[in-house]
């Protein structure tokens, strides 16, 4: 293979070429010449002078010609040879790339499981056998699962930020209501470390998709107080023109001057006091930077060394008169208990902690349920206790190639002369499941399940 450094460059192959051209040209030149002297000279021996001269130099080019079609054909030999191994490479790439869906998908599968039996479990719990106290912490547990859910999101769908495969989804709401559900668990955390966390009230109304800002705002607040020894954090902001500035100011160990372009890069951690950070994998602010983007969001950041940091997010301001409530409804504010009395639900999901946390929650609705891994087991407790399903609710991904399409098509074959509506579950947010699921006519809920939507869906197919 030809040395790297002596390949040519395409300016080189094309001034090879004009050179063999221009020396064709020449030939030719020089057999006119010769036989126009040929003409007007009968001297022989002038003749025969002429004519080795011209055989010189039509040597002398025809080797140059040679050398160059040799270095054309090594330099062409070289960049096949090159083409196919980009084509590998390529190949390679586009498999890993699929590899990598593929293991999300699975990963966001597994991860969810547990965390939506946990949500199925606070859901089934009354706040009303509760001191206050525990009912406050019951909605922090419920607000700290939904927060676990947003990242987990994010972080298994690192891939479709880079791609644009997540698209913000805008909306005008009150910053205050946001700042509520993230600020006060930074302030326990705080406090447990001795520091005092701050937040400015406000009555800004923004424009942006509060569940990516969430995540945002989440990871400021983390590193603010994780790399903190002493002192506080502030929270708050305030409005520039037609912007609003969310501001996060610490006291914490700061950053450099010449690694402020380095924070917010994957894997990387700038500081090297190793008695704070804990143990993160410096993913957060690559993650913010990514999300920045998608909202068309500019992120500043300044820090001195030794005293603490500001980070900034400055986005637009929203409007008043198309204001919605994203966080309205509260773990502690479900009070639906025997408000679908005596309903028969069908839950079929391959994760038994899944299945008895939805049977707790079920219950507290009052209704009478039928669970199992598989439509078979769930099809065989129906038929056992003769009783027709009034609802189905199915996990997309059963055990091996079941999914919960499937299911309720096999439940619903059993009982043809009820159409009996349908729910599917799923933590995979992948755009063809959606479509697939609403050729079907499936409504989809996504993991973790909340409560209040899943009561209020069952609602709206059982009228």
């Amino acid at each position: 293979m030809t040395d790297h450094k002596s390949r040519l460059t395409d300016n080189e192959i094309k001034r090879l070429i004009m050179e063999n051209a221009r020396l064709n040209k020449m030939v030719q030149v020089l057999m006119d010449r010769v036989e126009q002297k040929m003409d007007q000279q009968q001297d022989s021996f002038t003749i025969f002078q002429t004519a080795i001269k011209l055989e010189e130099t039509v040597n002398q080019r025809t080797n140059e010609l040679n050398d160059l079609n040799k270095r054309l054909m090594q330099e062409l030999a070289e960049r096949e040879k090159i083409e196919q191994k980009l084509n590998i490479a390529k190949k390679q790439a586009e498999e890993a790339n699929i590899s990598k869906t593929k293991f999300l998908a699975t990963a966001s599968h597994d991860l969810r499981q547990p965390l939506n039996a946990a949500r199925l479990f606070i859901g089934s719990l009354n706040p009303d056998n509760m001191s206050d106290e525990n009912a406050l912490y019951l909605t922090r547990i419920g607000n700290s699962l939904d927060a676990l859910d947003d990242l987990l999101s994010v972080l298994l769908n690192i891939s479709q930020l880079d791609s644009g495969g997540i698209i913000p989804t805008f909306c005008h709401f009150r910053l205050q209501d946001l700042l509520d559900r993230i600020v006060p668990d930074y302030i326990h955390t705080g406090n447990e470390k001795g520091l005092r966390v701050r937040m400015v009230p406000t009555s800004q109304i923004i424009y942006s998709d509060p569940r990516l800002l969430d995540t945002i705002l989440r990871n400021f607040l983390s590193n603010a107080v994780r790399y903190t020894k002493k002192g506080g954090i502030l929270i708050g902001c305030r409005a520039l023109n037609n912007d609003v500035i969310i501001q996060v100011a610490d006291s914490g160990i700061g950053i450099k001057e010449n690694h402020l372009g380095d924070i917010f890069e994957e894997f990387i951690q700038v500081h090297e006091d190793h008695t704070v950070g804990g143990r993160g994998i410096g993913l957060g602010l690559s993650i913010v930077q990514r999300i920045s983007k998608l909202l068309e969001a500019n992120v500043q950041v300044q820090s001195t060394f030794g005293k603490g940091s500001i980070f900034n997010i400055i986005l637009p301001k929203g409007n008043h008169d198309k204001v919605i409530r994203p966080y309205a409804t509260r773990i502690s504010d479900i009070l639906f208990t025997d408000s679908l009395a005596n309903r028969i639900i069908a839950v079929i999901d391959n994760d038994e902690d899944v299945l008895d946390g939805m049977k707790a929650l079920l219950n507290r609705w009052g209704c009478k349920t039928i669970l199992g891994v598989s439509a078979d087991i769930c099809l065989a407790e129906l038929i056992g206790q003769d009783k027709v399903p009034d609802i189905i609710i199915a996990d997309y991904h059963l055990t091996g190639s079941n999914t919960g399409i499937k299911a309720v098509q096999e439940i619903r074959a059993e009982f043809p002369d009820s159409e009996i509506p349908a729910i599917i579950i799923s933590s995979d947010r992948d755009e063809k499941l959606k479509q697939m699921l609403k050729s079907e006519r499936l409504p989809l809920i996504h993991k973790p399940v909340a409560a209040a939507g899943l009561h209020a869906l069952v609602k709206h197919l059982l009228s």
